[in-house]
């Protein structure tokens, strides 16, 4: 889907003065295009600005299937001048200056590796746990895919993409913190996954609260409010 946007130049503008991030994505986006999703574009997306650096940048790199094993090892011959790890779902976490960058190749990432989704570039917004989170854009050229969050947006409300997901647990907690961060509903099949959870694990509320300290290394909500929204919900 076309659209008239300027994420490019807005993400080189937010990147001005780390030379050495901006450089990082250009030299990445040689090897094949660049499709970042998640928060960084997501907040752009709702809040038409970027007010802060992102936390991080997700970022699935489509390669040429005509060159894919000499991108791969391309990939990986860049990633080793920085600081790096490799995540238990096959990506790469890649600290730049002050910027951290999440990189896949497409073709990897969960959902199109486990054949939950056909993979193709338009397809990545389809492989989210919840709507609010079906955005991609292709940075390459300049495409921007947002049926998903659009849905969200437009009708207030958070819902269930792909149910399948390795990190089911997370995404519940995220949805937590969209529908405080937004002032959102929760749909019907969303409320229903909560409500298995709950019935299942009565400490639910606390695995949550800990939770956002091994993902976000910080509290974005408190117990109380963790305990209030999981109470509401049974």
């Amino acid at each position: 889907m076309n659209t008239e946007i300027t994420i490019k130049h807005e993400i080189s503008s937010l990147l001005k003065n780390s030379t050495e991030a901006n450089n990082f994505i250009n030299l990445l986006s040689q090897l094949g295009e660049l499709l970042f999703f998640g928060g960084s574009i997501r907040d752009y997306y709702i809040n038409k600005k970027y007010e802060s650096l992102p936390r991080d940048f997700d970022i699935a790199i489509k390669f040429d299937v005509n060159k894919s094993s000499q991108t791969s090892d391309d990939l990986e011959c860049l990633i080793k001048r920085y600081s790096h790890k490799k995540n238990r779902f096959g990506g790469y976490k890649v600290q730049v200056e002050n910027v951290e960058f999440d990189i896949w190749d497409m073709h990897n990432t969960w959902a199109f590796r486990e054949k939950k989704v056909l993979a193709k570039e338009e397809n990545l917004i389809k492989t989210v746990y919840l709507n609010i989170d079906g955005i991609v854009y292709n940075y390459n050229k300049n495409i921007l895919y947002y049926e998903e969050i659009n849905k969200s947006l437009e009708n207030q409300l958070i819902d269930i993409v792909l149910e399948d997901n390795p990190q089911k647990k997370l995404n519940l907690l995220r949805a937590i913190i969209f529908k405080n961060k937004y002032c959102f509903q929760y749909s019907n099949e969303l409320i229903e996954e909560f409500r298995k959870e709950i019935r299942f694990n009565s400490d639910f509320d606390n695995e949550l609260y800990q939770l956002q300290f091994t993902h976000y290394k910080e509290e974005r909500l408190s117990f109380e409010k963790i305990h209030e929204e999981i109470g509401l919900l049974k």
